[in-house]
């Protein structure tokens, strides 16, 4: 069987789970479209029978609802969302009530099922947006040249993301009860402390608490806490970085932060590896998603792992690359996390 085929039928096992109200397993995820589907109802740019080029996933409700990425052909991106065991794809569509977006990005769901992320149009603009009940709402920060995403977004509504500025800055925003906030990583004399890249992944929970990305002054990316005003790095101690430019890092109502890392590996010659966190009460969870099985009955690992949701269960998702650089999305319940986590730190 083809490795992609593997994945379509894991990915059935996903559908079931999630049909049946329970998720109680480690499984990948491909876009794709089912052989006996009718053309207009597959994803869009999908054919029947077709599996996505490369699939993301980042982001999950307590319903269980993922939200993602998807590309057919390696060149158009869509969004995507999954819910009750069928897929939707979601592209900007503008005024002519035609899509008019190159790139549609979905980062997070809450559970009201309101969509954050990103749109870009043909003149290189990225746009923000909220999607409520098939409805965009473009959302931009006040003070962004070009380029706005939301990465996260509350019960309530209030929303997190990251943006650029005329002097090509990068920062971080929150907009709460319609009041927006800058985000900057900030020194002990609160001056700015940031490399080139700044802000890059942006976190937000009901209670307030923000987690991201940013770059340090070496150009070397640290994942963050902050707690109404106090700031706490939270790179796994083998990190030689955490997250990165365009990462994804989310923190659920217990203030939980999934994410990425990059850590040097084990073998010989030495090189990097991706790898996925949860951060928990001051320890981590770390892991790499199983790509598959040697002949010996060992578990090979993938080549790169990245977490990009958790819901308050602890369930999560995120993305790996396996051994031949094909992007697939995964899910991991909560119960399954211990099983396949590196050693403790």
């Amino acid at each position: 069987m083809k490795p992609k085929s593997i994945l379509a039928l894991i990915f059935g096992v996903l559908l079931a789970a999630q049909a049946f109200g329970r998720s109680s397993a480690l499984l990948a995820i491909d876009v794709s479209c089912d052989a006996a589907s009718a053309p207009t109802d597959c994803p869009a740019g999908l054919a029947p029978g077709q599996v996505a080029a490369f699939t993301r996933a980042f982001g999950i409700n307590p319903q269980g609802d993922i939200v993602g990425l998807y590309s057919p052909d390696s060149i158009r991106v869509h969004a995507f969302l999954f819910s009750r065991g069928k897929y939707a794809s979601i592209d900007h569509v503008g005024a002519t009530g035609r899509v008019d977006s190159i790139r549609t990005n979905a980062l997070a769901i809450n559970p009201q099922g309101q969509i954050v992320g990103r749109y870009d149009t043909p003149d290189g603009v990225a746009h923000g947006y909220i999607y409520t009940n098939g409805s965009f709402e473009t959302v931009d920060h006040p003070l962004a040249a070009g380029f706005t995403v939301i990465t996260d977004i509350t019960p309530a509504g209030d929303i997190a993301g990251r943006y650029q500025a005329a002097d090509k800055s990068f920062h971080g925003f929150t907009r709460i009860n319609g009041e927006w906030t800058n985000i900057d990583h900030l020194d002990s004399s609160d001056n700015p402390d940031m490399g080139a890249l700044g802000i890059q992944g942006m976190a937000l929970n009901p209670a307030g608490v923000v987690a991201g990305y940013y770059q340090d002054r070496n150009r070397i990316f640290h994942a963050f806490v902050l707690d109404h005003g106090l700031y706490t790095t939270i790179d796994p101690p083998d990190a030689t970085s955490a997250g990165g430019s365009g990462g994804i890092v989310h923190i659920n109502p217990e203030g939980d932060v999934a994410g990425g890392f990059t850590r040097m590996g084990s073998g010989m010659p030495m090189t990097m590896m991706g790898c996925a966190f949860v951060y928990r009460n001051g320890s981590w969870t770390r892991f790499s998603f199983p790509d598959a099985t040697n002949p010996d009955g060992t578990v090979r690992n993938a080549v790169s792992t990245s977490l990009g949701g958790i819901n308050p269960q602890g369930d999560v998702v995120g993305f790996y690359t396996d051994h031949n650089n094909l992007q697939h999305g995964f899910f991991v319940a909560h119960q399954q996390l211990e099983q396949i986590a590196m050693s403790p730190l």
